[in-house]
């Protein structure tokens, strides 16, 4: 095999403090150069000799190094000599390896205060060069590498509770650190300062660390205050889920307040879209520089966590003195005006940062007098209202006084969903349709704790219903079990020529979206055979014995044991179940 080593990315084994096996320090010999001479014959030009054909076996993994990829002559070099074509590595390890990674330079030197020893031998130690299944290219899952050196009797002798069975890159740095015991920072939560693990957990059984309770409710109880400050307002998901440990670590970090990430960094990391925004061309300069400047990362009097209320915080830069702001709005209050229906926050290639989800073409072509009268904000064709948008678009109104089911928001301004200029949301929506339809539907909100149907949060309630008006009751696009099959029957989720899938009632989604649908099998029928092979999905049950039912359920449908909105559990079972016993055993007597 063609030799050489490449640190890959930030690689995140860990070798933790213990007893050593043996005196070698890694679980496997360093890579030796490839062999030379009677395995290569002579080649006309090595630039273009396709080493994988005799090579494939060095790239069957599924991440592959990007060198590796990119050629063999990145980290090797060829020479002729005689009839024959050597092959070597184009420096020594593991040089090779942090001329890409010099980040790693100091590791790889044993010039840290606290070195790994594998590190600085070789990179191959604990990283496959060319490819492997695993993340970082390890050679084997994390901890297997960190106990085939460190025995794990030995680890759990010198910890506090036993942690063979833990993951070690939770306190130590896999190339070494600047810290004592490779420990990755200096900033420690105290109960792991004072070795007072108990604190946080219980008695370990065996090789196992258990906490002592889930969630928030164990920092809630040294940090009581947190619980009450944060069970109001607009609280970040994270903290509302009491998922703490996304964004702190519970044993120490480089970071002030045990941080896992510094400034934008750690926001990117549950928000990326956020991150593409702010590193284009068009980036809001506030947002580029730190969410904190309008964000509170915890919670808020002000929806999305905002630290101050809009339009007020975008005036806090934007000043309305000398009045251009104002002209350019057509003489708007601004103080009254909400600021980001039209404009992106966070950073848009349009001008002014318009947000680009979608814009009234009116406004877009800058006839601002198909709306407005004399170009004053407050003077609107036909007074304003409904009448002015039917003028345009008549097939809207049409269509909905035809309906069965007219929505009763069309009896009010269209403006209570839709603003008139741009938004960030297709359909010139104010907002994600979630939140929309909420406002007015307020019982089909989640309550906290509860998980959410996709079609509400990923797809858009207009998914399921229509939003002016429809047929069915309830605005479905159409009735029973179709709907819900439509996304989730295997075999019914297919995209088209142009990569569109056709669901229910003339909606469509892009088709890359159909490999992140769940999908069930039924029979040809789509009368059974789920969750269970037998188990009705549709017409009236029947049974005996275990089958039996102990409450009359009338016609099957999907909605018989799930709800379409949220619930407690992430199946959103029906009656309130939190699994699927509990589901089951509301039908059928135990």
């Amino acid at each position: 095999m063609i030799g050489g080593v490449c640190l890959g990315l930030l690689l995140l084994s860990t070798f933790a403090a213990g007893p050593l096996r043996s005196a070698q320090p890694a679980p496997a010999a360093p890579v030796a150069p490839a062999p030379a001479g009677k395995r290569h014959p002579t080649l006309v030009d090595p630039a273009k000799a396709k080493c994988g054909d005799c090579h494939a076996d060095v790239l069957k993994g599924e991440i592959r190094h990007a060198p590796a990829a990119e050629g063999c002559l990145t980290c090797h070099e060829f020479s002729k000599k005689e009839r024959q074509t050597l092959v070597a590595l184009s420096a020594a390890l593991p040089a090779l390896c942090v001329s890409c990674h010099a980040d790693l330079e100091k590791a790889a030197d044993g010039k840290l205060a606290a070195p790994h020893a594998p590190v600085a031998d070789s990179c191959g130690n604990c990283h496959n060069p060319h490819s492997s299944d695993r993340v970082h290219l390890l050679k084997a899952p994390a901890l297997a590498l960190c106990l085939s050196c460190h025995a794990g009797a030995g680890l759990d002798a010198s910890h506090a509770l036993p942690v063979s069975r833990s993951s070690c890159l939770e306190c130590h740095g896999p190339h070494g650190t600047e810290f004592k015991r490779m420990l990755v920072g200096g900033v420690v939560h105290a109960p792991f300062a004072e070795a007072s693990c108990d604190s946080c957990h219980r008695k370990g059984r065996g090789t196992r660390v258990r906490p002592r309770t889930t969630g928030a409710a164990l920092c809630y109880t040294c940090h009581t205050d947190l619980e009450t400050a944060f069970s109001r307002g607009s609280i970040h998901t994270v903290v509302r889920e009491g998922r703490c440990t996304e964004c702190h670590s519970p044993h120490l970090a480089a970071s002030a307040k045990l941080l896992k990430a510094t400034g934008n960094d750690l926001c990117f990391r549950c928000h990326p879209e956020i991150r593409a925004k702010v590193s284009a061309a068009g980036a809001h300069r506030p947002a580029k520089a730190a969410c904190a400047t309008c964000h509170d990362p915890h919670r808020s009097d002000h929806a999305s966590q905002l630290k101050t209320p809009s339009p007020a915080l975008c005036l806090g830069c934007h000043s309305t003195k000398g009045g251009s702001l104002a002209r350019k709005h057509l003489g708007a209050d601004l103080a009254k005006t909400a600021c980001v229906t039209c404009h992106d926050p966070h950073g848009s290639p349009q001008k002014h940062l318009l947000a680009t989800g979608s814009v009234h073409p009116p406004f877009a072509e800058g006839s601002c007098d198909t709306c407005h009268v004399g170009g004053q904000a407050g003077a609107l064709v036909e007074k304003g209202g409904k009448a002015l948008c039917t003028g345009c678009h008549a097939d809207v109104e049409e269509a909905a006084k035809k309906a069965k089911v007219p929505h009763a928001a069309l009896e009010g301004e269209c403006t209570a969903c839709h603003t008139p200029h741009a938004s960030k949301e297709p359909k010139l929506l104010k907002g994600p349709t979630a939140a929309v339809c909420t406002a007015c539907h307020e019982g089909q909100a989640p309550k906290r704790g509860e998980s959410v149907h996709g079609a509400t949060t990923w797809l858009g309630c207009q998914s399921c219903h229509r939003p002016h008006g429809g047929d069915q009751p309830k605005l479905l696009r159409v009735a029973g079990n179709d709907l819900c099959n439509g996304c989730h029957l295997s075999g019914s989720v297919k995209s088209d020529a142009a990569g569109v899938i056709g669901l229910p009632g003339g909606y469509s989604l892009a088709g890359e979206r159909a490999r992140r649908l769940r999908v069930v099998d039924l029979d040809t029928a789509r009368r059974k055979n789920h969750p269970i092979l037998n188990h009705p999905v549709a017409g009236k049950p029947s049974g005996t014995g275990r089958a039996a039912l102990a409450r009359p359920v009338g016609e099957m449908s999907c909605l018989s044991c799930h709800v379409p909105h949220s619930a407690r559990s992430p199946e959103l079972f029906a009656f309130a179940a939190g699994s699927r016993l509990e589901l089951c055993s509301a039908c059928h007597p135990k």
